[in-house]
């Protein structure tokens, strides 16, 4: 990512409600965001490459992993609007 280097992690849940929340205040104050999602669905299906246990996965208990970033200069605003939100 070429603005890695210029942003902070925030934010990082496995909830998608709660992620949606804390991009929606960010939002509501102008403050700009990027979002990167670990699909933890593809990991667990190829740690089962050998087909020994073709039903992990299938469960519906397997969630993907959000992490949100917002740049260095808006760290002290975004941290404040998101203490808010608990």
């Amino acid at each position: 990512m070429l603005f890695k280097k210029k942003l902070v992690e925030i934010y990082s849940t496995q909830d998608l409600e709660k992620l949606y929340q804390v991009k929606n205040k960010l939002r509501e104050n102008d403050i700009y965001y990027m979002t990167e999602t670990t699909n933890n669905s593809l990991r667990l299906s190829m740690n089962n490459l050998n087909g020994r246990n073709p039903i992990l996965g299938r469960t519906g208990n397997v969630k993907n992993f959000y992490r949100l970033f917002v740049y260095k200069k808006d760290q002290e605003k975004a941290a404040y609007f998101l203490s808010q939100l608990n």
